[in-house]
């Protein structure tokens, strides 16, 4: 039988492939600055020298008891509630020997000056004793790249609980534990949480800046500064459930599953949060809350309160358009707050339209408009106070009236083909509800054979606004747009004049710059397709 084997370790060569496990060739700021912090320093200070590439590092803290447990691999010198409370596992030093050619050292066990490469080749160091020790421990890294130092500490140092210091000056600290921010950090189950305003619609009241140790482990997806602050909720981590990722550190272990947690206990923070201030606050007062409550999926917060949203309640300043972004909004938020006792006493009335008007057409918002009703967009709870009172008009069946139909005539554009129907007026209703328009056209949608109806006073003409987006994959034809609203703009006129003599005159063009056409008279013949059959100029009485 062969004799059996271990397994066993090249020591040597394991070491130095661990410089290229550390992906960021700044770790080591960070854990110089960990270090300071175990040793219970008040502040750890970082003094470059661009003409050098040197950095001393100064930190006021116990100070490092045994050069030789600091020179150990895997070995972290920490205290046991240390190693178990914040995973210490001996590998950061490691990052500041990869991180420069030379180190000196001067702390409490002792000083030495080495090149990194002798100490990573495990050749031994001269350690001298210091027997005036003075309280601060200095190591000095020499040649380091240095081109990102500062930009780094700063991002390091703005979660950090103790003071860090570059070149002389205390760098900004706005989400450590102890920073005075614009609100106080709360106890979570999986640390502590600071959440930013939560009257602000413009911000992502679910993102957030993780710390772990008052270093940065995780930024959310819509991460951004405002000047120096960061628009978002802070976390700080509890580092007894939470590990980050070695040897870095910057990152979480099983990330996806603990941004899961986060946001969990973001949301239940501002669930708290929300509902002290409902208790606190007016009715409208509360209401400027409505973002943080519509993203949180909050809304059942507002199930009693005896106002209703202004974002969620408009009325119609114009004649209704298939897509509100290309061609205009026809809806304008409320000016005033909607209250219970107004809706109860029937001093407004609120509808929900759910109509995709290129298919249902317009008449219900039309119904809507003249009728002066409030739009409701129905994204509250379904046990809010204004579910009875809600009516909802897609639901119902809506009927067209032709007054005076006068005729019918095909339009044909480069886009939009539809039939327009010609007449005095036409009349909506809805259940017990009739309104008239003499002015305006309607498109009543494509399950009526695409027919737009034009009567005779009618004012605002984009009625083909209604009928199509004039996209294709997504992308918006303005050309084909613009042409097919001035067709059909002649189209109406031709079809709407008194008499063909006047039809006539209304659609031909300026020719006030053709100066050979001035004084002339022209004959005319229109063929029965409506093409020009013949048109010769006219002798005049002297000719």
């Amino acid at each position: 039988m062969n004799a059996p084997i271990q397994l066993r370790v090249n020591t040597t060569k394991l070491v130095h492939s661990l410089r290229w496990s550390f992906t960021n060739q700044e770790t080591y700021l960070g854990e110089l600055m960990q270090n300071a912090r175990r040793a219970g320093a008040s502040y750890v200070a970082f003094d470059y020298c661009a003409e050098t590439d040197t950095v001393t590092v100064t930190d006021d803290g116990c100070g490092i008891d045994s050069i030789e447990t600091l020179l150990t691999v895997a070995e972290s010198g920490w205290d046991v509630e240390t190693i178990a409370k914040e995973h210490a596992f001996g590998v950061g030093f490691l990052s500041a020997l990869f991180a420069c050619r030379h180190l000196d050292l001067s702390s409490k066990g002792g000083r030495f000056s080495a090149d990194t490469d002798h100490i990573l080749g495990f050749q031994p160091v001269a350690v001298s004793p210091v027997t005036d020790w003075n309280g601060l421990t200095e190591i000095t890294l020499i040649e380091i790249d240095g081109k990102h130092i500062d930009t780094t500490l700063a991002k390091l140092a703005a979660g950090f609980p103790i003071a860090v210091h570059f070149n002389g000056t205390v760098l900004p600290r706005p989400h450590a534990l102890d920073s005075a921010g614009e609100t106080e950090f709360v106890d979570s189950a999986i640390g502590r949480i600071r959440l930013i305003d939560l009257r602000d619609s413009d911000r992502h009241f679910n993102d957030c800046l993780v710390y772990l140790q008052g270093l940065p482990v995780y930024q959310g997806p819509y991460y951004r500064f405002c000047g120096t602050r960061y628009l978002g909720n802070i976390v700080h981590l509890d580092s007894e459930q939470f590990m980050a990722r070695l040897p870095d550190r910057d990152k979480l272990v099983d990330e996806t599953k603990v941004i899961h947690r986060v946001g969990e206990a973001i949301r239940t923070a501002i669930e708290c949060k929300l509902e002290t201030l409902k208790a606190a606050l007016s009715a409208d007062q509360f209401l400027s809350y409505y973002p943080a409550l519509r993203e949180c999926n909050l809304l059942r917060l507002l199930n009693d309160v005896e106002v209703l949203p202004t974002p969620l309640v408009s009325r119609i300043e114009r004649p209704p358009v298939c897509d509100a972004k290309l061609f205009g909004d026809f809806e304008e938020t409320v000016d005033q707050l909607v209250t219970k006792q107004a809706v109860e006493t029937g001093q407004v009335q609120l509808v929900t339209i759910d109509d995709d008007i290129t298919t249902e057409g317009v008449l219900r918002y039309l119904m809507a408009w003249k009728n002066g009703w409030l739009l409701v967009n129905n994204q509250f709870d379904a046990g809010h106070w204004v579910q009875p009172y809600l009516r909802h008009l897609s639901q119902e069946d809506v009927y067209c009236e032709i007054i005076d139909e006068l005729h019918r005539a095909q339009f044909k554009g480069i886009w939009v083909w539809v039939t327009a129907v010609f007449c005095r007026a036409y009349r909506i209703r809805i259940g017990a509800d009739i309104v008239e328009y003499a002015a305006y056209g309607a498109y009543i949608g494509c399950e009526q054979d695409d027919v737009v109806i034009i009567p005779c006073h009618e004012k605002w003409g984009n009625v083909l606004e209604q009928v199509s987006r004039f996209c294709e994959n997504d992308e918006y034809q303005g050309a084909c747009h613009d042409d097919d609203i001035e067709q059909f703009g002649q189209f109406v006129i031709a079809n709407t004049a008194e008499n063909p003599a006047e039809a006539l005159s209304r659609l031909m063009p300026d020719l006030g710059a053709f100066k050979g056409l001035h004084g002339k008279r022209f004959v005319l013949d229109i063929d029965h397709t409506g093409q020009i059959a013949s048109l010769v100029m006219a002798e005049d009485e002297h000719g």
